[in-house]
């Protein structure tokens, strides 16, 4: 035991929780990204869950701390708020974080309020370390007998899966039973598109699970989904077996019945269709996907393009090209305008120069309001604004103006692009009406809790 601070003792115990950043106000005793206006700290955070897939925190001031883990931003089931854990003393910071690590496992999201001095003395008592997830669940042996049996099986995986640790077990899974997978595009990037194993992106348009194998399968194997991307309605009507994320590794190898590689379903042929035709297209206005395949060349490995919910957000969920995970992110959540721009902040302040891009079709407040923000941090943020009055570019004028909008180290900065409506025509052709981030597809009441501070 070493003596310190409340200060200190905040900060181990956030550190002991797993916490990799906090966002909001000055805490003492904690490294801050700062963002004085709560909304923006708020979309900050929930950037932070989907790009780094790590805990963090936001501090509202005098010491009212929300603890958040990935789970709050994936479309877990709605929970009541926690209860706020009050620390009044310093003999009590140890408990607190204790109750709070419970909290995140229930809800995944946590509130504590620490009303102590941070100046005050206090123990140096290291809390227990939370436990580790067990990313090993062994699953209920009818499980495997049941994809075992099945003729014409389809796994369908949501961005619960979408993790370094649990990919290998989906791609032992596919490998071990021949199965074709379906992802949301929440988890883009769990299988390079190449792969036979990769059917298909869903969720995006009405008969996007259909035409990608649903309609012919005897059993959907689900894992990791998230409602507001794949309501059940959409695809419980076939015989289902859910496994956890963690569980498809040990299913893996419990099957024993191998199956030839699974075959291309229709979706992505009439999906590569329409986008292969605009890939050709050189000249202004181009078609989004001329323009989402710019995107794969610029960003190159290990960059990033995130982009908010609407037109822009649906090509690049629909049609950019991954390869890696993570290299995409577009959110779930309708209306989350500017977290686009907040992927991008939190994504750089990590690594100050990866390339990485937001794209938006929206001209609004909260994107400028996160630029600024990040500018303090030092951080620029690039941002191509898809509308109907900019400029029409040429494939090679674009190429160029975007590798200079990632290069430029001078925070902030935007730059505007008029996109060919036309070729969306096409893809409602071939897979339906767009269906992502509509009224029916919106998780009652809300799509995210609210992780405002109560008054």
């Amino acid at each position: 035991m070493t003596a310190g601070t409340v200060g200190d003792a905040v900060r181990r115990g956030l550190a002991d929780l797993g916490v990799e950043a906090v966002y909001g106000l000055p805490l003492a005793g904690a490294e801050v990204a700062e963002a004085a206006d709560p909304a923006v700290a708020s979309l900050l955070a929930e950037a932070h869950l989907l790009v780094h897939r790590t805990r963090c925190a936001l501090h509202a001031g005098e010491g009212r701390l929300t603890v958040l883990d990935r789970a709050a931003a994936l479309g877990a089931p709605r929970l009541p708020p926690p209860e706020v854990v009050p620390v009044d003393d310093a003999a009590g910071l140890t408990g607190c974080w204790a109750v709070a690590a419970g909290q995140l496992a229930g809800t995944g999201w946590a509130r504590v309020a620490v009303r102590v001095d941070p100046e005050a003395p206090a123990a140096g008592d290291v809390p227990a370390a939370p436990a580790a997830p067990d990313r090993w669940i062994v699953p209920d042996p009818e499980a495997a007998a049941r994809i075992d049996a099945a003729e014409a099986p389809v796994v369908l995986v949501g961005p619960g899966v979408a993790d370094p640790a649990l990919v290998p077990g989906l791609h032992a899974l596919a490998a071990a039973g021949g199965l074709g997978v379906l992802n949301t595009w929440g988890a883009k990037g769990v299988f390079d598109w190449r792969s036979h194993h990769h059917l298909a992106t869903v969720g995006l348009q009405e008969r996007d699970l259909d035409l990608g194998g649903l309609a012919a399968a005897d059993l959907v194997v689900a894992s990791g989904l998230d409602g507001r991307e794949v309501p059940a309605a959409g695809w419980g009507h076939t015989p289902v077996v859910t496994l956890a994320p963690g569980a498809l590794g040990p299913a893996a190898e419990s099957l024993t019945r191998p199956r030839p590689s699974p075959s291309t379903p229709r979706l992505r042929v009439e999906l590569a269709r329409v986008t292969q035709e605009g890939w050709a297209v050189t000249t202004g206005p181009l078609p989004p996907t001329a323009v989402t395949r710019a995107y794969a060349r610029a960003l190159g490995s290990g960059g990033l393009v995130a982009a908010d919910p609407g037109g822009a957000g649906y090509w690049v969920a629909r049609t950019f090209a991954t390869t890696a995970l993570g290299g995409a992110v577009v959110p779930a959540r309708a209306g989350a305008v500017g977290l686009a721009a907040a992927c991008v902040a939190v994504a750089r302040r990590h690594r100050p120069h990866r390339r990485a891009l937001a794209v938006t079709d929206a001209d609004d407040d909260r994107t400028a309001a996160v630029v600024e923000t990040a500018a303090r941090w030092g951080v620029a943020v690039p941002i191509e604004r898809w509308r109907d009055g900019g400029p029409a570019l040429d494939a090679d004028t674009h190429a160029a103006r975007l590798d200079a909008l990632l290069a430029s180290p001078v925070p902030p900065r935007s730059a505007d692009l008029a996109t060919d409506a036309g070729q969306m025509a096409r893809m409602v052709a071939a897979a339906g009406e767009l269906v992502a981030w509509t009224p029916a597809m919106t998780v009652p009441p809300a799509d995210r809790a609210d992780w405002s501070w109560p008054a």
